[in-house]
C-alpha cells in the first residue's frame, strides 16, 4: 500500500512519491463530492431533506432524488478526508496509522465504481430520452410534438436534461479516481515522482476521457474511441510497472512503453480530429436547422442524408455538443502528456532506465 516492507512500516516517509498519487485521488474525490452535493439542491427533484421517496415515488429513472445525491456527496465528503487524513498523519507523523490506508483504498474504490456506474445509468436513460425526442423532429408536428413532450417527462428525465454536465462531470472524476487510488497502493520505496506525475495523470487522463466518450453515448464512433482509451489505460498501467525491475526487462519495458505511448498519442490525436469534425457538422447541421424558421425545420431534417442527419443528433445528444468538446479537450491533454511520456520513455530505454529507481538514482547523485 505504499509502504513498502511490512502493512505497517514507514518507507519513504515524507518523501515518498505516493502521497501525490493520495492526493490527487483526494482531489478528485473532492471534485465528486461537489458536484453531487450541487446536484442534491436541483430545483428538479421532488423529496426533501429528511424525506425520501418511497419506491413508487421515484421517476423513470430510479434513485434519482435529493436524498441519494446528498447521500453520495457526504460520503465522498468522508472518503476525501480520510484520505487526507491517513496520508498526512501516516506519511508525516505516525506511520501506523497506514495500516488504514488497506480497507480505506478498496472502500473509495467501490464506492467510485458504484458512483460511476450510477452516473452511467443516468446519462443513458438521457440518451434514449434525448434521442427519442430528435426522432420527433423528424416526424409531422416536429419541433411542437418534442417540446410537448419533454414537457410531459417526468421529474427525473427533466432533471438529468438540466444537469447531464454535472451528472458526467462526477461520474467521470469518480473513474478517473480509481487510477490513482490504486497507484497509491502500488507505489513502494524505489518509486519516482515520474509515477506520479507523468505515468499517473496520464492513466487518469485516458480514463477521464474513455468516461466521456462512453457514459453518455452509443455512438459507434464514440464507444470505440472510448473502450481504446480503456485498453491504453491498462496497457500503460502494466508497462510502467515492470519499468521498476531492473536490468534487461526494465530497458524492454521502457522501450515498449514509448512505443505504446507513440501509439496513444495517435490515438488521441484520432479522437481530437474525429470527435472534432463530429462536433463541428453536428453544429453545423443545428444551426441551419434554426435558420430555415419553424415551418421548414421538419422537411430540413427530411432531406439530410444519413450521415449529417448523424452528427446533428449526436450534437444534441451530447449536450449540444458539450461533451464533444470535453472528450478533445481531454484528448489534447492526453496527447501532449503522452509525447513527453514517450520521449521520456525512450530515453530510459536507451540508456537510464536505471534513474527510475529511486535507490540508484539517489546512490548515483551523491557521487562528486
Amino acid at each position: 500500500m505504499g509502504r513498502g516492507r511490512g502493512l505497517c512500516s514507514q518507507v519513504g516517509g515524507k518523501e515518498n512519491p505516493a502521497i501525490a498519487a493520495w492526493a490527487l485521488a483526494a482531489a478528485l474525490l473532492a471534485a465528486a463530492a461537489v458536484t453531487l452535493l450541487l446536484l442534491a439542491e436541483a430545483t428538479q427533484l421532488k423529496d426533501q431533506l429528511g424525506e425520501g421517496l418511497k419506491p413508487e415515488e421515484y421517476g423513470k429513472v430510479l434513485f434519482v432524488s435529493r436524498g441519494t445525491f446528498l447521500g453520495l456527496g457526504c460520503t465522498y465528503t468522508v472518503a476525501c478526508a480520510c484520505c487526507a487524513a491517513v496520508t498526512l498523519c501516516g506519511y508525516f507523523f505516525w506511520a501506523k496509522l497506514l495500516c488504514l490506508a488497506c480497507p480505506l483504498l478498496l472502500l473509495c474504490q467501490l464506492l467510485c465504481l458504484v458512483a460511476a456506474a450510477f452516473g452511467g445509468y443516468m446519462l443513458q436513460q438521457l440518451e434514449a430520452f434525448r434521442s427519442s425526442q430528435v426522432e420527433l423532429l423528424r416526424a409531422p408536428g416536429g419541433a411542437a410534438a418534442a417540446a410537448a413532450a419533454a414537457a410531459a417527462a417526468d421529474f427525473s428525465l427533466q432533471f438529468l436534461d438540466a444537469h447531464a454536465s454535472l451528472v458526467l462531470l462526477f461520474a467521470a472524476a469518480s473513474l478517473a479516481a480509481i487510477a490513482p487510488l490504486a497507484k497509491a497502493a502500488a507505489i513502494d520505496e524505489k518509486g519516482t515522482m515520474v509515477d506520479v506525475l507523468l505515468h499517473l495523470p496520464l492513466l487518469s487522463g485516458c480514463i477521464a476521457t474513455a468516461a466521456v466518450l462512453l457514459l453518455p453515448s452509443r455512438c459507434s464512433l464514440n464507444v470505440g474511441l472510448g473502450a481504446g482509451f480503456l485498453v491504453a489505460a491498462a496497457a500503460a498501467a502494466a508497462l510502467a510497472a515492470l519499468q521498476h525491475c531492473g536490468g534487461l526487462l526494465a530497458r524492454v519495458s521502457a522501450l515498449l512503453l514509448a512505443a505504446f505511448y507513440l501509439l496513444l498519442l495517435l490515438l488521441s490525436l484520432a479522437c481530437l480530429l474525429a470527435v472534432g469534425r463530429q462536433f463541428a457538422d453536428g453544429r453545423a447541421a443545428a444551426i441551419r436547422y434554426l435558420r430555415v424558421g419553424p415551418l421548414q425545420q421538419t422537411a430540413f431534417l427530411l432531406q439530410l442524408e444519413a450521415a449529417a442527419f448523424e452528427n446533428f443528433k449526436q450534437f444534441y445528444l451530447l449536450n449540444k455538443g458539450a461533451f464533444g468538446l470535453a472528450a478533445v479537450a481531454l484528448a489534447a491533454a492526453v496527447a501532449a502528456y503522452s509525447f513527453f511520456a514517450a520521449a521520456f520513455s525512450l530515453r530510459a530505454a536507451v540508456g537510464g532506465a536505471d534513474a527510475l529507481r529511486r535507490d540508484i538514482s539517489e546512490a548515483s547523485s551523491d557521487k562528486p
